[in-house]
């Protein structure tokens, strides 16, 4: 993404960093604002949001011309990789988190965050295989399309995911110590009943 925002679109370094920065904004507005919202809507709705902002801002970059329009193509580019990056993370946290036993959270941001960067650095690299083959084929041609266009076939595969699962609105639920305490209160009412049952029939 820079090197296509710095040399296809003949950007400077500083103005390169201002261009980032709706994904800095975006990713704080949708940190506080998220915490808010998120149990408004099920769990797959708000996937199937995040899918269509992953693939927007791969496939704005895949088609945008020399030179093209920062408002037109940049702009919402940076606000849909915010929109696809920031939702998926903060709904998979929400719902592995309470899911988990306290002892284990650790575990849990663990496994998430390498799940997050060993894909990144997987197709990532993929990515750029397929960019080194096309510039050995056709040295004049815009090889870094070919890597936007393969991160379109992607974002569109884990767009189909997400319409296949099925998850709740977020609510505030109890974490797994919390249903084990309210289970094991509940078991000790319900023998309670019936052992004064008991002593009430004698």
């Amino acid at each position: 993404m820079v090197r296509s925002i710095s040399e296809f679109m003949h950007a400077s370094a500083l103005k390169t960093a201002v261009w980032f920065s709706p994904m800095a904004a975006g990713g704080i507005i949708l940190a506080t604002v998220g915490g808010f919202t998120l149990h408004l809507l099920p769990g797959r709705v708000v996937l199937i949001i995040s899918g269509i902002g992953s693939i927007a801002s791969v496939l704005l970059f895949a088609v945008i011309p020399e030179n093209g329009s920062y408002w037109a193509f940049v702009f919402p580019a940076m606000v849909g990789a915010t929109v696809g990056v920031d939702i998926t993370y903060l709904v998979s946290n929400t719902f592995i988190t309470t899911n988990v036993p306290r002892h284990r959270q650790g575990l849990a941001g663990g496994l998430i965050n390498s799940l997050l960067f060993l894909g990144i650095s997987f197709f990532l690299g993929l990515a750029d295989l397929a960019v080194s083959e096309d510039e050995k084929r056709n040295p004049n041609g815009e090889g870094h399309k070919v890597a936007f266009w393969f991160a379109t076939a992607c974002a569109g595969v884990t767009f189909l995911i997400f319409l296949t699962i099925k998850m709740p609105k977020a609510k505030s639920e109890l974490t797994i110590e919390e249903r084990e305490a309210r289970d094991a209160k509940a078991r000790a009412l319900e023998s309670a009943r019936q052992s004064s049952g008991e002593k009430s029939d004698l």
